[in-house]
């Protein structure tokens, strides 16, 4: 009995030492160095950040458009005779596009002209006398009077064939308004009237544009102006053809737009497209190189994601902390690192 009390108070007095020791911090430096998650092991790998120099891009969406295009219309009231073209159809400056009814004008013109003819006539008989009246008073062997009737025959011959040629070219012109001519070479783009339609002042009838002289069209912001220069070549993306061409600035609206706060930048495009496949209103993109700064970029096996955020591990003075980072689907850093920081590999 007297054993088993001795085993007892024993195993009560070993227990209590082990429990004494524990407290006073025995076995916390062992415990310590075999939990501590903030220590990285030896054989992780890191890498360190470096920052590059990178051209900054700002891509604006617009369109094309023609700088030459026209759209005619009738100066005169008549019925169209007939129209020569069509929607598509290419034509020379100067070309007959639409003819007027022009019976009525082209007898005027036939009319005029007879009088034009007889009104010169006149004009020559009537210098003829006053050269021959002329010579005559100067030889004395003809009044005064007479060579005075003789110099206002002269004039008024020569004021009828003023007012007949007057009335030629008014003729004319009127004649030439029925026939509507191509303004510059180009592509009709518009059809309106048709033939036995009636024509009236200011009434569009065609429709064209110079494909030589298509151009992209843009909105830039503000922020970019001081970027942006007349003269300087811009990347002129064209999605419709996946093409991609060099142009230069032209013009720049020097007004804003009042509901967007930007501005008009047009884009002049290289005369090569022998096929006129650049159309007005074809979707554009403009690309714009601003100056080159220092950025980060991220390797896919640097950071993870949680929901919709990602993180890194950031290893500083052999101590390793967690991160939140903001990134562009690229890994380009918006925030949370900067160069020279270390980051860990496959966290």
């Amino acid at each position: 009995m007297k054993a088993k009390k001795g085993l007892l108070a024993l195993v009560l007095g070993t227990g209590l030492l082990v429990l004494f020791l524990a407290m006073a911090g025995a076995f916390t430096e062992k415990v310590a160095s075999e939990s501590t998650p903030n220590r990285v092991a030896s054989d992780v790998k890191t890498l360190t950040l470096e920052a590059v120099e990178q051209p900054q891009t700002r891509t604006f969406s617009g369109k094309l458009v023609a700088r030459q295009n026209a759209t005619l219309a009738a100066r005169m009231t008549a019925t169209v005779a007939e129209v020569l073209v069509d929607v598509g159809d290419r034509v020379d400056q100067g070309d007959v596009l639409l003819r007027l009814d022009n019976a009525d004008l082209s007898a005027k013109v036939r009319q005029v002209q007879q009088a034009l003819a007889s009104a010169q006539s006149q004009l020559n008989t009537a210098r003829s006398d006053y050269r021959r009246m002329e010579t005559l008073l100067a030889k004395k062997l003809v009044p005064q009077s007479q060579f005075d009737e003789a110099e206002n025959r002269l004039k008024t011959a020569q004021s009828d064939y003023r007012r007949a040629l007057a009335a030629v070219d008014e003729a004319e012109t009127q004649f030439g308004f029925s026939l509507v001519r191509a303004p510059f070479s180009g592509v009709i783009t518009e059809k309106i009237i048709n033939q036995g339609d009636t024509a009236t002042p200011g009434a569009a009838m065609l429709s064209l544009y110079n494909p030589a002289s298509i151009e992209a069209a843009v909105n830039m912001a503000e922020s970019v102006l001081p970027f942006v220069a007349i003269g300087q070549s811009l990347t002129v993306e064209l999605p419709t053809y996946n093409k991609t061409l060099t142009g230069m600035v032209r013009t720049m609206t020097p007004a804003a737009d009042t509901s967007s706060r930007s501005y008009r930048v047009v884009v002049t495009l290289p005369n090569s497209d022998p096929n006129d496949s650049l159309l007005p209103g074809m979707f554009a993109k403009v690309t714009l190189s601003q100056k080159a700064e220092p950025v980060l970029y991220l390797p896919s096996n640097a950071h993870y994601q949680i929901g919709q955020l990602n993180y890194v591990k950031v290893l500083d003075a052999g101590e390793v902390s967690t991160r939140l980072v903001s990134l562009t689907k690229q890994g380009r850093v918006r925030k949370g690192l900067k160069a020279g920081e270390i980051v860990i590999l496959n966290p």
